[in-house]
């Protein structure tokens, strides 16, 4: 009996070390922009609390280019794009764009140190369910999509290198027609 509860452990847990090496060697420098599942859809709604104690409401953001920003602490690849979220919030604070974040399989107290240390002004909201996120048709963090005003969805951005505040701004004044 304590050979096969043995045998059992050494299973698991070389499984959890294939997945932890898998993991650590999957392509985190997939960058681009994609059509996926809901791109062109009207965007699904985004409700609930914020790591401020605040509430969020993506209807009330209509008439607003909206950034969308599935994200974790953990996540090494939010980490490397949070900074040019960061940008883009700063040349946009007063001209109809606004970013949200959603926490993806995380603690709030880990997102709420996560924007302290890196910084980043805007709603992120405790999602617990992650509804959002499979509502969104999102795999994995990072991953970003951007909302037209009139409430679709004109881009999704996968990866840890795929969204930028130039990249952001480009897509923007193209839609525009300006671009």
């Amino acid at each position: 009996m304590k050979n096969r509860s043995a045998i059992a452990a050494g299973i698991v847990g070389l499984v959890l070390v294939v997945l932890v090496v898998l993991l650590a060697t999957s392509d985190t420098e997939r960058t681009g922009s994609v059509n996926f599942e809901v791109v062109g859809d009207v965007a699904p709604q985004i409700e609930g609390p914020t790591l401020d104690g605040g509430q969020y409401s993506l209807r009330a953001e209509r008439g607003d280019w909206v950034v969308v920003n599935f994200f974790a602490s953990w996540c090494v690849g939010c980490r490397v794009e949070h900074p040019e979220l960061v940008a883009f919030s700063e040349r946009h604070q007063d001209d109809g764009v606004q970013i949200v974040a959603v926490m993806f399989g995380d603690t709030e107290n880990d997102a709420r140190e996560f924007f302290e240390e890196l910084g980043g002004d805007w709603p992120a909201l405790v999602e617990d369910t992650g509804s959002i996120a499979i509502d969104y048709g999102v795999t994995a963090v990072p991953e970003t999509v951007l909302v037209s005003p009139s409430g679709r969805v004109v881009q999704k951005w996968i990866g840890a290198r795929g969204v930028t505040a130039d990249a952001l701004d480009a897509m923007i004044a193209q839609l525009e027609g300006g671009g």
